[in-house]
């Protein structure tokens, strides 16, 4: 077994991997979009290959955040995947590190993943991660349909949120629009001059897939679905209970490390910050 750098000659291979793992998987265009396209840096991608067959798969894609007073790139782990045939012989451990030395390489410090049952013992037991504070999803019934105002197609410029609320993603304009605006699943896009928001839906469940506090009436009303959830930012759930919302039983857990000798802390993610939604 061999670790390689995924390159965009590699996206149909790294395809069908996805789809034996998952058995369905992202098109070509969604995984070019996902991992080459970001105006933050394309995504660290790296592949284990065995006779030439693309066998496993870890990815890091990034984001700003501010902790601790300061801004600063995290990067959060996605897609982690071992072909069903190739189990059990210690590849996604040997990828999942040999990619965080090369996250470490440019700078990161701080690196995320929401992960799945199969990954977690790996990530906590054998690579050191650390189990931290769930994301917590509030609910509320859908309201009746209505149409929403302040709705655009793409985010132009707004102001940063107010001081304070450290231990957020930071959004500007370029990164929302390829999240949301360019992405190959339809979101709802919502601006004020004082702010943004972005309503997304899957299956019969709306979701507020990030919003500031002054776009969330009108974020929740882009919203459609019988039940609408979300994950408030702590210096926000005032207002989303104002507005309906409830805390549920429902959790993601959340997992992180120190790769730079920084104190480990982490953001709090929205819903619109978890890849699969």
């Amino acid at each position: 077994m061999k670790i390689v750098e995924y390159d965009p000659s590699r996206r149909g291979e790294l395809a069908d991997l996805l789809a034996r793992v998952w058995g369905g998987s992202p098109d070509e265009e969604t995984l070019a979009w996902f991992y080459e396209r970001s105006p933050l840096r394309p995504a660290s991608v790296l592949l284990a290959e065995e006779d030439g067959k693309v066998i496993g798969t870890v990815g890091f894609v990034f984001a700003l955040a501010e902790l601790d007073g300061r801004e600063q790139e995290i990067a959060v782990a996605v897609n982690l995947a071992t072909d069903p045939g190739y189990e059990r012989r210690g590849i996604f451990r040997k990828l999942q590190a040999a990619n965080e030395e090369r996250v470490a390489a440019l700078g990161i410090e701080l690196v995320f993943t929401v992960p799945n049952a199969a990954s977690t013992p790996v990530l906590v037991e054998a690579l050191g991660w650390e189990r931290l504070a769930p994301v917590r999803v509030w609910a509320r019934p859908g309201a009746l349909r209505h149409s929403a105002r302040a709705v655009v197609s793409r985010f132009a410029e707004h102001p940063a949120p107010p001081a304070g609320q450290g231990g957020r993603i930071v959004r500007d304009a370029a990164w929302l629009n390829w999240r949301f605006a360019d992405a190959p699943r339809t979101y709802t896009l919502v601006e004020h001059d004082t702010g943004y928001g972005v309503a997304g839906s899957r299956g019969s469940l709306g979701f507020v897939a990030a919003a500031t506090a002054d776009t969330l009436r009108d974020t929740i009303r882009a919203t459609r679905g019988g039940v609408l959830a979300a994950a408030p930012p702590p210096w926000d759930r005032g207002r989303y209970a104002a507005a309906g919302f409830l805390p549920t039983t429902r959790r993601f857990t959340v997992l992180g490390k120190s790769i730079g000798g920084a104190p480990l802390a982490a953001p709090h993610f929205e819903l619109g910050d978890l890849d699969f939604l």
